[in-house]
């Protein structure tokens, strides 16, 4: 039993994370500094032999030691068995492939989380829903999402944060809630599950759009009327499917928000300020092991907007600069531009 302000918690008997990238092996670190049994799963074996040898993510963490909680292993079924909650914080384009190898694995008593900040590209599906389908009915409703201002850097290094667990099972959302609080995690339950993954994908558009506007030169009053904005087309759009606006107030909306336009870890900023002092989006890609999430993101979140008619200008534009040849400061000017509208943001 461990004590936290919130009272007394009892610890899962273990947590699987499937998914040994950055975010990934900071949970790992996060939950096994409190005592936690903790099986992280890589993909390539390799990967887990440097794991097993340095006790260091150098690829995807470096500098951060691994504590001993922490077991390594490229077997997923035995990653998933005995484990009370199963963690998925895989990037959003491999989801799919993920859900379908946890399939035949995960039990109907497991708790399922993801920690991805995407929609699947062709069907623009949020992860949920692509885990809720290789999982069966079982886990119906039952599939939570873990999203806010979470920068892995931090989280690894015991800096206060605080997040949101996402379940329209609210009983599913207080459990996990509970296995992974800790005293520098502070975890709050949402059981708006659309309006959380809606706000965690298109955060990474907002911020490659601030970070254009930090290439081009802009100042502060550029970036909070970008920042402000965005926030009027996310509400729009988790509002038309079903989310609830309130969502977009809080941590996985403006707070993940402010963090990914603000931050330099955010690689999504990093990603927009290069395009914008003339780096191509292939450029961008290549220079990095880590995967810009906004890129593919952009695409999704236009075409699901299209789909269900919300008008989305920065994101438009974002998509213009990325994939239709229209340079940073054309986009900016086009926005600058529009006919001129009313502030109410739904």
């Amino acid at each position: 039993m461990i004590a936290y302000p919130g009272g007394t918690q009892r610890l899962a008997e273990k947590i699987c994370i499937v998914n040994a990238g950055g975010w990934g092996t900071a949970l790992a670190v996060l939950l096994a500094k409190r005592g936690q049994e903790v099986q992280l799963w890589a993909r390539r074996p390799e990967l887990v032999a440097q794991l097993v040898a340095t006790r260091e993510n150098r690829d995807y963490l470096p500098g951060v030691l691994i504590p001993q909680g922490v077991e390594f292993t490229s077997d997923l079924e035995e990653a998933v068995t005995g484990a009370s909650v199963v963690l998925v914080p895989a990037i959003s384009r491999a989801m799919k492939e993920i859900a379908a190898l946890l399939g035949p694995l995960v039990q109907p008593d497991q708790l399922v989380v993801h920690g991805s900040k995407g929609l699947e590209m062709d069907g623009q599906r949020r992860c949920s829903e692509l885990l809720e389908v290789s999982l069966g009915e079982a886990h119906r409703g039952r599939v939570a999402a873990l999203s806010g201002p979470n920068h892995a850097e931090e989280v690894s290094r015991g800096m206060p944060t605080a997040t949101v667990v996402a379940c329209p099972d609210m009983d599913v959302a207080t459990r996990l809630q509970s296995a992974l609080s800790t005293p520098t995690f502070r975890v709050y339950t949402n059981p708006d599950i659309v309006g959380v993954e809606i706000c965690g994908a298109v955060k990474n558009v907002v911020a490659l759009a601030a970070g254009m506007s930090d290439g081009l030169g802009f100042g502060d009053n550029s970036k909070a009327a970008l920042i402000t904005r965005t926030l009027a087309e996310i509400s729009r759009l988790v509002v038309a499917l079903g989310g609830e606006i309130l969502t977009v107030a809080g941590l996985a909306g403006i707070g993940d928000i402010i963090v990914t336009c603000t931050s330099r870890h955010s690689r999504n900023r990093a990603a927009g300020e290069a395009i914008a002092r003339g780096s191509s989006v292939e450029q961008v890609q290549a220079g990095t092991r880590m995967v810009v999430e906004g890129i593919p993101a952009t695409r999704a979140i236009l075409r699901l907007s299209e789909r269900v008619g919300v008008e989305m200008p920065i994101a438009r534009q974002v998509h213009a600069v990325l994939f239709e040849g229209v340079s940073p400061q054309e986009g900016m000017t086009q926005l600058m531009t529009r006919e001129s509208t009313s502030e109410p943001w739904v």
